[in-house]
């Protein structure tokens, strides 16, 4: 029993302790929902003062609304916190503190310098002005060392994209009083990093040399100090893969492929060399191309009779492009909108051809909602919108879209030219937006030249292309030469009375002495002229043209045919000249295919003192024979005179450029050495120029041409007691040519002898031409 008892007190005494703690652990729990409020009040102060200390130059009141606190509300401390926060993010402080005491609140900061100026040392290629353009950072702003570390990167990289690849730029602070800092970026430039030799591996059917002159990038040559593209500039080589990739894909070869490219500089570190590594694939051609649609209201037999591209003729996507351009045209001329032209390619790898299936399929209507233009400053709204062949309202065709980009951008007035497009009110509502960025389209140039012919000349030119931000042209051109002296006023308005109708006039005054030619002239002209489109490739010009010449015996002293005395007086000559060009070539500055055919009559006697008719024909074809370094052009020309009043000076002549191996004036009806020209001509010209294994960069290439060509038929033969001998006999000669484009002008030196000729023709064996502007 005793033990039992003593279990019995041992059990109430446990179960007195397990009570004692459950009250305990009972009471602090509720004291913990029962004060949990008061204790939250004690998180939270009411702020009865602030003091702001250490601001100098931003006010105390600008801190405390900064901050977003306010004498006399509660604030608890995460609160406060996030003020000092909002207070740090202005970047105005280099310190922020907040302290709390007694219900006072003391925010104590100290403020950012002042940028009191900007300075650039060492900068000898980019100019001051460029380099504030640049940065983000400006005077009398807050110093933010973040916002300088940024600007200092992108100085250096403005050097890096001019070659200058080891430029370093180190921001230098120089305190001053009042808290103020000047801010000075020392610049390093370094050395241009050059590109001493580019080289491909893995090309089989195009030289080096060949694809040397695909890409933007060149080699250094002798001209290194004048030529930038020489310079080596990493975001050049992704433009250089674009334009390989386009070249062999339009020779064909529709799998190539750019397997790397690699940049290493030389041991000397002043210059890198480069290695495209591709593969070109194999050469396809076209096979069968088929239009397909689905639409009965499409006629596509007629749209099939469009498609000229010769089955088993290289693959080139420039000639699909070009017949899907023309199937667009065609369905929009018939009234056919919202059709989505899409080729599908299947090439048959073991035919090594590409089969095209064209398919027109219904597209969603879409309709110009709106054309918005940006960026214009100075060109107007009008100019730019004129080239659009579409207006607000009319079905959204993307051809139009990037054919009327096309013409803006060939106006010359823009550095870029951006566009893209968005929703509008409705689904069926597109938007177009245009970014452009303009460029100066003034220009000041003073030039020299030298020429077999006109031996040395001076020029002057003065021109603006945008005039008033209106598109019209003014220009101002003054020359002289040993044999012309010339000043010329002209005005254009590619625009005339908002429409596609060029309008211009010009005026001047020009005294040339012709070589060979025993006759001075002084004339003094007047041409208004308009000119129009008549399809994407032709164009029409009318020309009225107002002559006044005083024409003389180049010296008094000499003795010349009376043939050609009998010129020597004053006439005035009132004409109108009608022109009309064709122009199918691929290229104006140096085309590879096409042609260019025009035909030029100028009709005199619509008052004045002499009455002919003049007409005139000119065709030139371009091709490439055996790969595209070898480029054939030829020049077919001729022309006729119908009535008498025609003078030596406004008869037709030939030698010089039109016919190589003889002088100006140096093949045609002659009287004892005074050239007399002719009523008719006739001349041919065939030339070939090619690379002759110098390297591309040196710009220097070869050529061959002959040609050949006759002028006669003369009013009246009979000189005194000679007879003039007018007949039309043919001339040739044939020689070869060194073309060298140099920095001072792309020179000429032509060599040639004549193979057939006559006693009084002046040959020319040697012909030098350069032309340069500076």
């Amino acid at each position: 029993m005793n033990m039992f008892a003593e279990l019995k007190d041992i059990n109430s005494a446990l179960s007195k302790k397990f009570n004692l703690v459950i009250n305990v652990f009972f009471i602090i729990m509720l004291n913990s929902f029962i004060f949990y409020p008061a204790l939250g009040n004690a998180e939270s102060t009411n702020i009865t003062g602030i003091h702001i200390v250490g601001n100098q130059r931003i006010e105390s009141q600008t801190i405390l609304s900064i901050s977003g606190l306010s004498i006399g509300e509660r604030y608890s401390d995460t609160e406060i916190n996030n003020a000092l926060l909002r207070l740090n993010a202005t970047k105005y402080f280099k310190l922020v503190k907040v302290n709390l005491d007694k219900k006072i609140l003391t925010i104590t900061v100290e403020e950012n310098p002042t940028i009191n100026s900007i300075n650039f040392e060492g900068n000898f290629n980019l100019k001051d002005e460029n380099l504030l353009e640049l940065i983000a950072t400006r005077e009398r702003q807050t110093f933010s060392a973040s916002k300088i570390e940024h600007d200092a990167e992108k100085i250096a990289k403005a050097y890096n994209i001019s070659g200058r690849n080891v430029a370093q730029v180190t921001p230098k602070i120089i305190n001053k009083s009042n808290n103020r800092i000047d801010l000075v970026f020392e610049i390093n430039e370094g050395e241009i990093s050059e590109i001493e030799k580019i080289t491909f591996t893995g090309n089989r059917n195009f030289s080096d040399t060949r694809l040397r002159g695909v890409i933007a990038t060149k080699q250094a040559g002798i001209f290194r100090r004048f030529i930038k593209s020489d310079t080596y500039i990493k975001d050049r080589l992704d433009y250089d893969l674009q334009l390989l990739r386009d070249f062999y894909i339009n020779k064909g070869f529709i799998n190539f492929n750019v397997i790397s490219t690699s940049s290493k500089m030389t041991r000397e570190k002043d210059a890198f060399l480069i290695n495209y590594s591709i593969e070109e694939g194999q050469k396809y051609e076209f096979g069968n191309i088929s239009i397909l649609s689905k639409n009965d209201n499409i006629d596509l037999i007629n749209l099939n009779k469009l498609n000229k591209i010769k089955r088993n003729s290289t693959y080139d996507p420039r000639k699909l492009k070009k017949l899907i351009e023309e199937i667009e045209i065609s369905l929009s001329k018939d009234g056919t909108n919202f059709i989505n032209v899409i080729p599908r390619l299947l090439p048959d790898n073991d035919k090594l051809d590409v089969n095209i299936e064209i398919n027109l399929s219904q597209s969603n209507k879409l309709f110009v909602e709106r054309i918005d233009v940006t960026g214009n400053s100075t060109t107007l709204d009008e100019v730019i919108r004129f080239k659009f062949d579409f207006v607000e309202g009319d079905a959204f065709d993307k051809r139009k879209v990037e054919k009327s980009i096309d013409r803006i951008r060939a106006l010359g007035f823009f550095s870029n030219v951006g566009v893209t497009t968005r929703e509008g009110s409705s689904s069926q509502k597109i938007i177009i937006d245009l970014n452009v960025e303009e460029k100066a389209t003034g220009s000041l140039g003073i030039g020299a030249g030298y020429n077999s012919s006109d031996g040395s000349v001076l020029t002057f030119n003065i021109s603006e292309r945008n005039f008033l931000g209106k598109g019209q042209k003014v220009d101002l051109d003054i020359s002289n030469s040993n044999v012309e002296k010339q000043m010329s006023l002209g005005l254009e308005d590619p625009t005339f009375l908002d429409r596609n109708l060029l309008a211009g006039i010009s005026f001047g005054r020009k005294s040339s002495t012709p070589y060979s030619v025993p006759l001075k002239n002084d004339n003094t002209y007047f041409a208004p002229k308009i000119k129009f489109p008549l399809s994407m490739d032709s164009t029409l010009s009318l020309i009225y043209r107002y002559d006044e010449d005083l024409i003389k015996l180049s010296s008094p002293s000499v003795t010349v045919s009376p043939l050609v005395s009998a010129d020597v007086g004053d006439e005035i000559k009132s004409a109108i000249v009608l022109s009309y060009n064709l122009n199918k070539a691929n290229s104006l500055v140096r085309p590879t295919a096409g042609y260019n055919f025009e035909v030029k009559q100028e009709i005199n006697g619509l008052g004045g003192d002499i009455k002919y008719l003049k007409t005139a024909l000119d065709l030139k074809t371009y091709n490439t024979l055996f790969t595209d370094d070898i480029i054939l052009a030829s020049n077919l020309s001729s022309g006729i005179i119908n009535g008498n009043d025609a003078n030596v000076l406004n008869r037709f002549s030939l030698g010089g450029d039109e016919l190589p191996g003889f002088r100006n004036y140096g093949i045609g009806p002659n009287d004892n050495g005074d050239p007399l020209g002719g009523k008719m001509f006739a001349a041919f010209n065939l030339e070939a120029s090619f690379p002759i294994g110098v390297p591309e960069e040196y710009g220097v290439f070869g050529g061959i041409f002959i040609g050949a060509g006759s002028v006669w038929k003369l009013d009246n033969t009979s000189s005194g007691s000679n007879v003039i001998d007018d007949s039309a006999k043919v001339r040739s000669a044939a020689g070869v040519s060194l073309f060298w484009d140099t920095i001072i002008g792309p020179l000429r030196f032509n060599f040639s002898r004549p193979i057939q000729k006559e006693i009084n023709d002046i040959t020319e064996n040697f012909r030098f031409t350069v032309d340069t502007r500076f």
